[in-house]
């Protein structure tokens, strides 16, 4: 995880598939399944950072699958898995299906962990990714705003998730030509992530390319 987390991502994949190795030699009357479910979770959202959406499905599933042969359906574990799933299905443009998902998943999360916790965060952002992929600018910003001002609460101004909340802001604000607001954003996401993760980290990058891509548009 830690290795995905610095972009290192054959390095990360190296040390999940050992773990997968190994955990399919335990006894099945252990927490197997179980283990087995967060490592397949782990390889898609590896894939996912990838952008290998199609092995991350296959992941994906596998871990849902297993899941719930040791957890209820209306789970925090499944889920968690859902809203894995849910990313992917983004990814790979089904976005009724993702929207679905996300749905059952915040109504969940809500429900657990109450309305400001910061997994709901997570949702918020990726819905209005959503909305924003299907043209419906308005709501996707309303989301992004959202998870903003809870993921502000929990994790302070300066931290990476924060950074990818102000980047999808920045481009909406770009789609809609409000440029310099965009570039206000694109600053402050950037200044995060590399202080944070560094220039060369795999964020910082699509984050620069943004950038250039709200430069690009000032210019016409």
């Amino acid at each position: 995880m830690v290795c995905k987390y610095l972009g290192k991502f054959d390095k990360a994949e190296d040390y999940y598939r050992q773990a997968l190795r190994d955990a399919r030699l335990a006894p099945e009357n252990t927490d197997r399944d179980f283990f087995l479910a967060d490592l397949y979770h782990n390889l898609g959202g590896l894939e996912h950072a990838r952008r290998r959406f199609s092995r991350a499905e296959q992941y994906a599933r596998k871990g849902l699958q297993l899941r719930l042969r040791c957890a209820s359906e209306n789970s925090l574990a499944v889920a968690a898995d859902q809203a894995a799933l849910a990313a992917i299905l983004d990814g790979l443009q089904r976005f009724s299906e993702s929207e679905a998902l996300y749905g059952a998943v915040l109504r969940i999360y809500r429900r657990e962990y109450g309305a400001r916790h910061l997994e709901n965060a997570v949702i918020l952002n990726n819905l209005g990714a959503l909305c924003q992929a299907t043209g419906r600018v308005k709501r996707g910003r309303s989301y992004y705003h959202a998870a903003l001002r809870i993921k502000l609460c929990h994790l302070g101004d300066d931290h990476p998730d924060v950074a990818v909340t102000f980047n999808n802001l920045a481009l909406i604000e770009t789609s809609q030509y409000r440029l310099e607001h965009a570039r206000s954003l694109f600053n402050r996401a950037l200044t995060i992530l590399v202080e944070s993760l560094g220039r060369f980290h795999p964020n910082t990058v699509a984050v620069r390319r943004n950038w250039a891509w709200c430069a690009d548009r000032a210019k016409r």
